[in-house]
């Protein structure tokens, strides 16, 4: 550990900043837990400290790679369970009766990524846009963290100010504070203990039968529209990227999904030169997710300003996504080409024109 110290604060008197070595030294010092529970909870917080949502959070990981979690609001409502036991990924919403149950590999994979890669990730993302500083060490749930700060370069980058604080030990964020414009989201653990006894049924979840349940595995079966008619099916003019610069549509897809959802979307294939490029869903907002983009609650999430509108980054593993509600309508982009930026399609995103109908 002394070895360790050295790395990160050096002998010199300036030893609060971190260098992007020092972070890599400190990665690769680290070790994954094996297994842990852990309570958390997330604000959301627009303007002068108005609270639009506060989550509470349980996390049951096993050593095996299980995972459980459960959600709910300050009041108890809006509960959802989500269990990965291996083979199937079932994510429950009880005051809804539903559920939605996936077997498809890559889904699956999605749900795995560890803390520590969640971390790597994350500064990986913001270590060119951001002066990323140490600011010593603090308690949080009763584990030592490092708390950094990450000051964005430019005020008007993507992804606003950070402040993370990881465990010194197995480099799990224990509280990140992200700042988006007048946004503020913070995720903060209170709780964790590593390697505990947990029952195996943690992981078997039985749903009632009066539950409605839609497989994702069968909910993506689109069918090619044409612009026009995707204009109709949406019911308004929504934003698209031209086509010029070697940049096309190569397949505009409707997809009617079903069950609580009940809503059409329109997937749109872009191509950069004949290669894949990135694919962007629109839809009508629901009506109730109002401020949702200004929350980033899931790992891996990072919120962003796109458009100049509030938006949600992901990167997880390969997965790379961003979403963002605009006059109405949703925006989501699924990244596909590994060499598309954040910043470069937030500079095709500013381009974005009505959809003009003939």
């Amino acid at each position: 550990m002394l070895g360790l110290m050295i790395v990160l604060f050096g002998c010199s008197s300036h030893s609060e900043f971190l260098p992007e070595q020092a972070l890599q030294n400190a990665l690769n010092e680290s070790h994954e837990p094996a297994a842990y529970y852990a309570e958390a909870e997330i604000k959301t917080m627009i303007g002068e400290g108005k609270e639009t949502e506060h989550l509470f959070i349980k996390e049951w990981i096993s050593k095996d790679g299980k995972r459980r979690s459960e959600a709910e609001a300050r009041d108890g409502s809006g509960k959802t369970v989500t269990v990965h036991d291996g083979a199937r990924l079932i994510i429950y919403q009880p005051e809804l009766r539903q559920a939605m149950v996936s077997e498809d590999p890559e889904l699956l994979e999605l749900g795995l990524t560890s803390p520590k890669k969640q971390a790597e990730q994350l500064l990986q993302t913001i270590q060119q846009s951001h002066e990323i500083a140490l600011r010593g060490e603090e308690d949080i749930a009763g584990r030592t963290a490092y708390r950094l700060t990450a000051k964005a370069k430019d005020s008007t980058a993507l992804i606003g100010d950070q402040e993370l604080w990881i465990d010194k030990e197995n480099w799990k964020l224990l509280k990140i504070v992200s700042i988006s414009g007048n946004t503020r989201s913070e995720t903060t653990y209170t709780k964790v203990e590593l390697n505990p006894d947990i029952p195996a049924e943690t992981f078997a979840l039985e749903l009632p039968a009066d539950v409605a349940v839609q497989r994702l595995d069968e909910m993506n079966s689109g069918r090619e529209i044409t612009m026009e008619e995707a204009v109709d099916r949406i019911g308004a003019a929504f934003l698209h990227v031209p086509e010029k610069d070697g940049i096309s549509v190569s397949r505009i897809e409707l997809t009617e999904l079903r069950g609580e959802l009940k809503r059409s979307e329109v997937n749109l294939d872009y191509r950069k030169n004949g290669v894949p490029y990135f694919t962007m869903t629109v839809f009508p907002a629901p009506k109730d997710a109002a401020g949702d983009e200004a929350s980033a609650a899931l790992p891996g999430e990072t919120p962003v300003a796109i458009r100049g509108q509030a938006g949600v980054w992901m990167e997880m593993n390969d997965f790379r996504s961003l979403v963002w509600q605009e006059q109405g309508l949703s925006y989501s982009v699924l990244f596909i080409d590994p060499n598309l930026s954040l910043a470069q399609f937030s500079e095709l995103a500013d381009t974005m024109i009505p959809v003009q109908q003939r």
